[in-house]
């Protein structure tokens, strides 16, 4: 049985709690004890805030869930709003200060509404509260441009806090029922159905081919249910959860992702991924770009030169196609594929230029697993002939001891390799399309480095799925925000920087007075062709926003 447990509380003459903590507190079963049972502490509530005089229900500062009600009686936590008339006067929910930071929410937002984002968030969450937390969390994430500043404190510093008042402030930094919603698998499939959508408006074949590449979340969560020991993709070894993302191959835009454990990298993740998409957001994958680790007997099997076409979600039938780094391992013939081709590698015939490197280039069809595969063997010879001067000149005495077979390998190891696939197309045209595969290495940096996706520090499976799904809108706002941007040449650190400069005055009858923006600030609203506004008002705009 819980209770409240009550400690330090002292009242007001007229009953106003002034001091206390307190914790829910449950009773336990225990023989050894005097009385046959024993008090435990569960969670610790905080701060009293407000207490009922038989101390069975009150409202709390809790360091985990902010500002809460909590009641021993149905044992459940409840939200606490502004008008409760029990937080009146006590400076709960604060006024924000008059001057704000303006420009960069303005800005942020007039994107958002432009390019289709913020509907598909309205969409999504047609909860006037969970709507307003996940806006002042994705701002957060986004503007504070690499900062440490807390949510909570970012938001009373920003326009953000005039317009949405009925969040309170001090529950934005441990957020856990904004987190725990979030977490929630009918959010997630939610946004991205409605996201989907909205963008194959734009892009008629958005989704249809991908990149499909993990990376490693490395975290010390207890008990997360995703994690296992494992070292891919980092120095040591650690405890991993992998965050396996699918990358549109025309936008670069993120079309889905999943969690898995830290030690699963092979071919069911690919299917899976696959089956997820199709059952969820109705997309058919037919085109697959895929690093070495995922190539195996079930990918080769699924997707070879005579693999039977399937239907695509028009109803029509395409061949779904695959393009692979070849592993150098055995049942592979990447080895022989260099034995049978190492002649040619200085003709001139087989020889073509990408991005200042020279390379050779040649499609086989080879036989693995025995399926009909395509080939196609590249040598960088830049590469090669770089990185084997650097080991030869360090390693002398090795070299040396080499026959002149392996002295010959050695001449083109170091840029030497094979791509699979059943796509039949030239070398040069095959290897733009792996090497644009780098775009997904592009906005896992971009997640990890500039909206600080890792590390992962929430405890529950719920809370833990709720970051990573608030951390891929981010994400996904941040990648459109850098796409609408590539013509301008202005970098997103340029563009959050110099637009936070801008400031507003609030007046009392909610009319919000615009600074008058400098050169920079100017400059960079007309490359986003979004006009500066000298005055609006407080309600116009937040139903603007609201009612998108």
């Amino acid at each position: 049985m819980a209770f409240i447990k009550v400690q330090n509380l002292k009242r007001s003459d007229d009953g106003a709690v002034i001091n206390g903590t307190a914790a829910v507190s449950v009773t336990e079963y225990d023989a050894s004890m005097k009385g046959r049972s024993r008090h435990k502490v569960r969670e610790n509530l905080g701060k009293i805030v407000w207490l009922s005089e038989d101390k069975k229900d009150g409202i709390f500062l809790s360091p985990s869930r902010g500002l809460i009600e909590y009641s021993s009686v149905s044992d459940a936590f409840t939200t606490v709003v502004r008008t409760d008339k029990r937080v009146a006067g006590l400076d709960i929910f604060p006024e924000p200060e008059v001057h704000t930071v303006f420009g960069d929410v303005y800005l942020l937002l007039s994107f958002m509404k432009k390019n289709g984002i913020l509907p598909v968030l309205r969409k999504s969450f047609p909860s006037d509260e969970d709507y307003e937390r996940l806006l002042c969390h994705l701002l957060h994430d986004i503007l504070r441009n690499g900062s440490r500043i807390s949510c909570d404190d970012f938001i009373m510093k920003s326009f953000v806090s005039h317009i949405f008042r009925d969040v309170p402030v001090s529950s934005l930094d441990s957020d856990t029922a904004y987190f725990t919603m979030m977490g929630d698998d009918k959010v997630k499939r939610a946004f991205f159905r409605n996201y989907v959508e909205s963008l194959r408006k734009i892009y008629p074949g958005f989704g249809k081919g991908c990149y499909v590449d993990s990376t490693p979340l490395p975290n010390d969560i207890r008990n997360n249910p995703f994690n296992a020991l494992c070292s891919h993709g980092i120095t040591s070894t650690s405890n991993q959860t992998r965050l396996a993302l699918v990358l549109d191959e025309a936008t670069g835009l993120p079309v889905w992702y999943t969690i898995i454990p830290g030690n699963v990298l092979d071919f069911n993740t690919i299917s899976n991924v696959m089956l997820e998409v199709n059952e969820t957001i109705d997309i058919q994958i037919i085109s697959l770009v895929l690093d070495a680790g995922y190539v195996s007997q079930e990918l080769i099997n699924m997707f070879n030169i005579d693999s039977d076409p399937v239907m695509d979600e028009n109803g029509g039938y395409v061949k779904q196609t695959m393009i692979a780094r070849m592993p150098a391992k055995n049942g592979y013939p990447y080895k022989q594929l260099y034995e049978d081709n190492k002649k040619l590698i200085y003709n001139a015939k087989y020889s073509f230029i990408r991005e200042s490197h020279t390379y050779f280039g040649i499609r086989r069809e080879v036989e693995i697993f025995g399926k009909r595969e395509y080939a196609y063997v590249y040598v960088d010879k830049d590469n090669a002939l770089e990185l084997s001067r650097e080991n030869r000149l360090k390693h002398p005495d090795e070299y040396e001891k080499l026959s002149m077979k392996d002295k010959n390998w050695y001449a083109v190891k170091f840029g030497y390799f094979v791509l699979v696939s059943n796509k039949e197309e030239t070398p040069a045209e095959m290897l733009d399309e792996y090497f644009s595969r780098t775009h997904i290495e592009t906005v896992f940096k971009a997640g990890k480095e500039y909206l600080h996706i890792l590390p992962l520090k929430k405890w529950t499976t719920a809370t833990v799925m709720g970051k990573i799904l608030s951390d891929m809108i981010s994400l996904i706002i941040y990648l459109s925000l850098r796409k609408g941007l590539e013509s301008t040449g202005i970098a997103i650190p340029r563009l959050l920087g110099q637009t936070q400069s801008l400031i507003c005055l609030t007046k009392s009858d909610g009319t919000v007075l615009i600074d008058t923006p400098n050169k920079q600030v100017k400059s960079i609203y007309k490359e986003m062709k979004i006009k500066v506004p000298s005055s609006l008002t407080i309600k116009g705009f937040t139903s603007d926003v609201l009612s998108c």
